[in-house]
């Protein structure tokens, strides 16, 4: 495609780049560019063949729909491809329907994020302190102003508007990141970080012979739920059932195994119990929502909800295994036993039927653990919901 036989795509090429590292960055993501000046844009045969077979077409108004399969077309064949090739597509695209301009803009804002796990990153971490750090001024966490700071409001009537908000970027592609894994290890990081930020502001928010000028422990505990909320929302629409399986299997016990984080300077025992809490939380918003809490739906015979039993079986049989003290933890012993506790809770009072599949054995030493940390309530309301199997240990419980 050099200009002669076929439209050369350097006439628009870098308006179009420039204008996507614009709006990334407007959402907090900085990205290079793919084709510098001087270097002239290549795409692969395969991807040259069709792309010149789709701007031959004449196109009118009449003929809209075709942009929805074209587009996608295009948009898979450059996606899996090594090659950035969709801000060439881009180009030439522009040049042949400049209506089009701002559909195709934001297709080629998802060519950065199938290759480049940092842009990846940055754009989670942008979508962590949109949220929240919109929100933090006030007591009500949940209010339009965190909900909006993260989705915005980026297309109106007038076109593409600036800044755009991190979570509609994130929601536009978050299926193309390749490395799903990477993506589950950034989102905990992210909300232990957060956690131990949250407790860091409650311990040193005015002088601590002023207790009335602190945030209350309530309201960084609430805000820390919602951390936790929004990352199990972003693992579950960008990782699926794998990555979730994974993270109740593999990621959260190899954390908790694993030496504390050494760049949380001085965590305190108020962080160490947020982090916790916050990671409770998150696998438990994760496994609820892609499990839900019915064993006896048909919608549990598909394959990934029929899996459920066994991976919290699983994850269940870790937790026994450590406070019967077969399994040596490299976490604090504080956001251990906030883990604990509050994973148990939750699915006590929610899910109290993913119980039914775990085993006898487990189910008492669980129950053991929490009563050694005082939790008599927790432990027998953990046996009660175990079914038919546990009434037995509830009776000698009571004597």
């Amino acid at each position: 495609m050099n200009g002669i036989e076929w439209p050369s795509p350097g006439a628009s090429l870098h308006s179009i780049e420039a204008e996507v590292k614009e709006i990334l960055a407007s959402a907090g993501v900085q990205i290079n560019s793919c084709y510098p000046r001087g270097v002239p844009p290549m795409l692969p045969l395969p991807m040259a063949a069709l792309v010149s077979l789709t701007i031959t077409f004449k196109l009118d108004r009449s003929l809209e729909y075709i942009q929805g399969v074209i587009g996608q077309a295009l948009e898979n064949c450059a996606g899996g491809s090594s090659w950035p090739s969709m801000p060439i597509i881009g180009a030439l695209w522009t040049q042949k329907v400049r209506r089009w301009h701002d559909f195709i803009v934001l297709s080629c804002m998802r060519s950065p994020f199938g290759r480049d796990k940092d842009a990846v990153a940055q754009l989670i971490q942008s979508c962590f302190s949109s949220f929240l750090q919109s929100s933090s001024s006030g007591s009500d966490i949940i209010a339009n102003r965190g909900v909006g700071a993260l989705l915005g409001d980026s297309i109106t009537n007038q076109g593409l508007r600036l800044p755009m908000a991190p979570g509609f970027i994130y929601l536009r592609t978050c299926r193309t990141f390749h490395d799903t894994y990477f993506v589950s290890e950034v989102i905990l990081k992210q909300v232990i970080e957060w956690a131990h930020k949250l407790a860091n502001g409650w311990c040193f928010n005015g002088p601590p012979q002023l207790k009335s000028g602190r945030t209350p422990l309530s309201c960084a505990a609430s805000m820390v739920q919602q951390v936790a909320l929004l990352g199990g929302g972003l693992l579950c629409i960008a990782g699926g059932p794998l990555v979730v399986q994974v993270l109740y299997e593999e990621t959260l016990p190899t954390l908790l195994l694993s030496a504390r984080d050494q760049s949380l300077k001085g965590p305190g025992p108020v962080s160490s119990t947020l982090q916790g809490y916050a990671m409770a939380n998150m696998l438990f918003y994760c496994g609820s929502l892609l499990w839900g809490a019915d064993r006896t739906s048909p919608v549990m015979k598909l394959s990934f909800l029929s899996r459920r039993p066994r991976v919290v079986r699983t994850h269940m049989d870790f937790i026994a295994g450590v406070l019967d003290g077969h399994i040596l933890l490299g976490c604090d012993p504080g956001t251990w036993k906030a883990y604990v506790s509050q994973f148990m809770f939750l699915v006590v009072k929610f899910v109290p039927s993913w119980l039914r599949d775990i085993k006898l054995d487990t189910l008492k030493k669980i129950a053991a653990g929490l009563r050694s940390w005082h939790e008599h309530d927790l432990a027998l309301s953990l046996l009660e919901r175990g079914g038919p199997q546990a009434i037995s240990v509830v009776v000698e419980t009571f004597l």
